[in-house]
């Protein structure tokens, strides 16, 4: 976010006697003058509401200059823009106590720096978990988290210079949305969440810590947004969402709120790391993941991934999916060229049902879901699984492309050994197809599955 914000220059400092320190205040505070304020607390004005600074029972709490500072300690130089807030410090840790803005579900600051060094906690306090807290870094200055940052409620914090979760880091909140695309002032003042780059590109989200959502989503965004192979990141009751793009809004929880706008080779993703979730899905320019991604449903219609590039959504690790009731979940990668590299792995079975893995396309190329490949290229090694695993039928399998495709891999849709039938495989090239690997669509208690090729030119190997 550029540091000439209208909301970065509305504050100024007056004097508390309480805390002995000068603190930012909005402009239309009232300055008490050394003489002023009631002892042990300290009461200013914001733009919407007020907020109360009390002092620790030890004589420690947060003090601002009101020109940016080198963040030393956790997040340093707020001044509250939505609702009320009380900041106090303790050593390394800092608590945030927020109120919501009248008639809002939610609170706003502005921050110099918001980084938590290795050791340090902040923990921000909500009304409730349903509330928002909503910070915006407002300076030039990267946030660098490699403590503890937690809330009972949901968290966003906003840096177009960049956000880092580095290795060890903890991340505990209710949900977490981490951008690095800016927010509005007025989007901030009214609780929207819609990200854009501005005049700049935005900076880098990355992730190499551990970051649980316990009862909302975890989405990232960012110009460009890697994890790294340590990071863990979970939302067991949500979606784990990662975004690189140069707008995002979002309307709602799960992968059906998220709407954005991206650019072939501006805006990449890099999972190297592990995502969990009800659902996850990753949205770029040029898509690569190399971790580990699991979505397993705890409600009907979740376990679901959603892998979707403009230019290219290369695969190399593995992708697991499991739906509700013992069925399995579904899987949809796409892009203009699709790769599922020697070490992919597409696992959509599950003991009462396979579920539904589609690459490149849906089946035949008519699925209104899916924007079709132009190319989809299956390396020997690559695996798709659809299976029933005990009793059930088997799931969907499609490769599909609008131009060619290339299929040296495996694709297993087998009925379930205890009873059921097999599943149903496409692999097709519209214009051209080059088959070289094999399908298991065997069912030993039930009908065999079915093969389509479907292309305009073929060749079997």
């Amino acid at each position: 976010m550029s540091s000439h914000s209208s909301l970065n220059h509305i504050y100024r400092t007056v004097w508390n006697q309480s805390l002995g320190a000068m603190v930012a205040v909005a402009e239309i505070a009232s300055a008490g003058g050394r003489s002023s304020g009631a002892a042990g607390s300290a009461t200013v004005n914001t733009l919407s509401a007020s907020f109360r600074l009390k002092a620790l029972a030890a004589g420690v709490a947060l003090a601002w200059a009101g020109a940016p500072l080198t963040a030393v300690a956790n997040p340093t130089g707020g001044v509250v823009v939505v609702g009320q807030a009380t900041m106090a410090t303790s050593g390394t840790h800092l608590l945030v106590t927020t109120q919501n803005g009248a008639g809002t579900n939610h609170s706003a600051i502005n921050w110099q720096s918001f980084s938590v060094p290795q050791g340090s906690t902040t923990f921000f306090q909500q009304p409730n978990a349903s509330s928002t807290s909503i910070n915006r870094v407002v300076s030039n200055t990267p946030s660098q988290l490699f403590g503890t940052l937690g809330s009972n409620g949901n968290l966003v914090l906003v840096n177009q210079a960049g956000i880092t979760v580095g290795a060890g880091a903890v991340v505990d909140t209710a949900s977490f949305t981490a951008s690095s695309l800016q927010m509005s002032d007025a989007d901030a003042l009214a609780g929207r969440m819609r990200f854009g780059s501005g005049s700049g590109s935005g900076g880098a989200v990355s992730m190499g810590g551990n970051v649980m959502a316990r009862s909302g989503d975890v989405v990232l965004i960012g110009s460009s947004v890697d994890t790294g192979k340590d990071a863990l990141i979970k939302a067991p009751s949500g979606a784990t969402i990662l975004v690189a793009g140069s707008a995002v809004s979002i309307s709602s929880r799960g992968l059906e709120g998220i709407h954005f706008d991206v650019q072939a080779g501006a805006n990449n993703a890099v999972n190297l790391g592990t995502l969990k979730g009800d659902a996850v899905g990753i949205f770029a320019g040029t898509l690569r993941h190399s971790g580990q991604i699991q979505a397993q449903a705890v409600q009907v219609e979740g376990g679901k991934v959603l892998l979707k590039a403009v230019e290219l959504a290369e695969i190399s690790g593995a992708v697991k999916a499991s739906g509700a009731n013992g069925l399995g979940g579904t899987i949809h990668t796409t892009a203009d060229k699709v790769w599922l590299k020697g070490t992919a792995l597409l696992d959509a079975s599950a003991a009462k049902g396979g579920g539904e893995v589609l690459v490149g396309g849906g089946w035949q190329g008519k699925d209104a879901r899916l924007s079709n490949a132009q190319i989809s290229l299956v390396s020997q090694g690559a695996t798709i699984k659809v299976d029933a695993t005990e009793q059930g039928n088997a799931g969907t399998a499609v490769v599909w492309a609008n131009g060619a495709t290339r299929f040296d891999g495996r694709i297993s849709a087998k009925g379930g050994v205890l009873g059921g039938n097999g599943g149903n495989v496409e692999v097709s090239g519209k214009e051209y197809l080059d088959f070289r690997g094999s399908a298991e669509l065997l069912a030993p208690h039930g009908k065999a599955g079915m093969l389509l090729l479907d292309p305009a030119s073929l060749t079997i190997q």
